[in-house]
């Protein structure tokens, strides 16, 4: 058995953060789903996403359901949203 010690010291992740894009309103932009699947909100997630897109006329949103419950949704699959969406909606734990 051997024990292994890392060093502690790193350099910190440096986030790029842009300005915040106001909207004027949601009809017809484009949505972003982040759902973490969980079974007991299946039915609610659903019908969510029906009626944004009844009400806003946002039905073809870009869609990140997490295949782990519990792991955060990889960085690439939130990137790819943020580009493809003007607002997002994340929920039930995601």
């Amino acid at each position: 058995m051997s024990i292994l010690l890392f060093d502690p010291v790193c350099e910190p992740e440096v986030i790029d953060r842009r300005a915040e894009r106001k909207l004027a309103g949601l009809k017809g932009k484009k949505v972003g789903y982040v759902f973490n699947q969980h079974k007991s909100a299946l039915t609610f997630w659903h019908t969510l996403e029906q009626e944004v897109g009844r009400t806003f006329g946002s039905f073809d949103g870009h869609r990140v359901y997490k295949t782990n419950t519990w792991a955060p949704a990889p960085k690439s699959e939130i990137d790819e949203l943020v580009r493809n969406s003007d607002y997002a909606l994340v929920g039930v734990g995601a």
